[in-house]
C-alpha cells in the first residue's frame, strides 16, 4: 500500500469526509472505487460485496453503472488496441503500411524488405 505524506498505517475504513476535510475520497468514493477495481479484476465476490455496500450507503444505481463502465472501458482499452493493429495487419488490403499483406510485412523479409517507416511498426 502506498503511503501519502504524514501517514504511518493504512487509511481506517469508514472514515468521513468531516474527519478529513482534505481529501476527495469520501468512504462512498473509495466503495465505487472498490467496486470498479473488483470488477477489472474479474473478482465477482468482491464486485457483489461493494456493490451491497454502495446500496447500504444509498449510492444511486446510476453512479454504480457508469463505475462499472469506467472501469470496463480501462480494462478493454489494451484488447480494443490489439485488436484495431490486428485489423490492420491481417484485414484485406490490410498488412503494416497499406500494402497488401499477400507476401508478409512490406513486401517480405531479408534484403531490402520494409518501408523504412518508423512510425509504421514493421520494425523494417
Amino acid at each position: 500500500m502506498i503511503k501519502d505524506a504524514g501517514q504511518s498505517r493504512p487509511p481506517i475504513r469508514g472514515m468521513t469526509v468531516e474527519e478529513n476535510p482534505t481529501t476527495l475520497i469520501t468512504e462512498s468514493v473509495a466503495e465505487l472505487i472498490a467496486m470498479a477495481t473488483a470488477m477489472a479484476a474479474n473478482n465477482e465476490d468482491a464486485f457483489q460485496q461493494h456493490n451491497f455496500n454502495l446500496h447500504k450507503l444509498g449510492v444511486s444505481r446510476e453512479d454504480r453503472i457508469k463505475a462499472v463502465n469506467i472501469s470496463l472501458r480501462v480494462k478493454m482499452a489494451p484488447h480494443n488496441n490489439l485488436m484495431d493493429m490486428a485489423q490492420g495487419y491481417l484485414a484485406a488490403g490490410g498488412g503494416c503500411c497499406g500494402g497488401s499483406g499477400e507476401e508478409g510485412c512490406c513486401g517480405g523479409e531479408g534484403e531490402g524488405a520494409g518501408c523504412g517507416e518508423e512510425s509504421c511498426g514493421c520494425g523494417h
